[in-house]
């Protein structure tokens, strides 16, 4: 029933997955256990636990596995009843907070109990996907231009966040009160959340940096770089999430 994806390991990291595994064991889901190697990438082994039918796939360490997975699985046709299960590495990270988890053991607790969530994933051309949050930022203001529906707009930038549901968070270091980007908030629909701050939502948008190119981060991998076209995937993925209620909207 589990099929369990766990990143290549070092000696610090064995140990934590020989516990996680020994979890398991102790919770009665234990299942078939692989890691990748030169021979099979994190995305073949996920296809490959479709192949042999497994119903729940498990990504056990970072962020990075976990996304690889998610774009294996939404890209694989025929895994509509593939549930996603998740066993962060990081437990103060923003995938656990998605997921409702504190520790290791309500972690794997979690998968026991198995609540499913359907939720939304953000893709940025041409196949990648994530759960949480991408960055592009950088620490002089950037000059770009921001494109959704038609409209094309002049935006400076120290920092942009893109969440599933594509919600854009912009934060301009240079922004003062009186700044002409309040035309930019006018087109957009754009919230100010402070001087430095603002806020929108799309269903697609793009980004064009002015004579560079800005990496694009997501639990500090780069998985892109500028320009970059990124759409929202609505309720794309079911994953299993703690049994109390979880935000998955913030």
């Amino acid at each position: 029933m589990y099929y369990y994806i766990m990143e290549p390991a070092g000696r610090k990291e064995l140990v934590w997955q020989e516990r996680v595994k020994s979890i398991l064991g102790d919770l009665g889901i234990a299942g078939e256990t692989v890691s990748p190697s030169p021979a099979r990438t994190i995305e073949e082994l996920a296809s490959l636990g479709i192949v042999k039918g497994y119903s729940t796939i498990v990504a056990v360490g970072s962020e990075n596995i976990v996304d690889k997975i998610v774009t294996a699985l939404i890209n694989q046709k025929g895994n509509k009843e593939v549930v996603l299960g998740i066993i962060p590495e990081n437990y103060n990270s923003a995938m656990a907070r998605m997921l409702g988890v504190s520790d290791l053991r309500d972690a794997c607790n979690t998968l026991k109990f198995r609540k499913l969530s359907t939720i939304d994933a953000c893709f940025i051309e041409p196949n990648k996907y994530f759960l949480t949050e991408a960055i592009i930022e950088s620490h002089r203001t950037i000059d770009s231009y921001l494109i959704l529906d038609n409209i094309k707009a002049g935006l400076p930038f120290n920092r942009i966040i893109i969440k599933p549901g594509l919600k854009i968070t912009i934060e301009d270091n240079s922004l003062q009160k009186d700044s002409p980007n309040k035309l930019l908030g006018w087109l957009f629909g754009k919230k100010q959340t402070g001087i430095n701050n603002s806020f929108f939502r799309s269903k697609n948008l793009k980004i064009e940096t002015i004579n560079t190119n800005i990496p694009v981060k997501v639990d500090d991998e780069v998985i892109a770089k500028t320009p970059i076209v990124c759409r929202n995937r609505s309720k794309v993925l079911k994953i299993i999430v703690a049994r109390d209620t979880i935000n998955l909207k913030e």
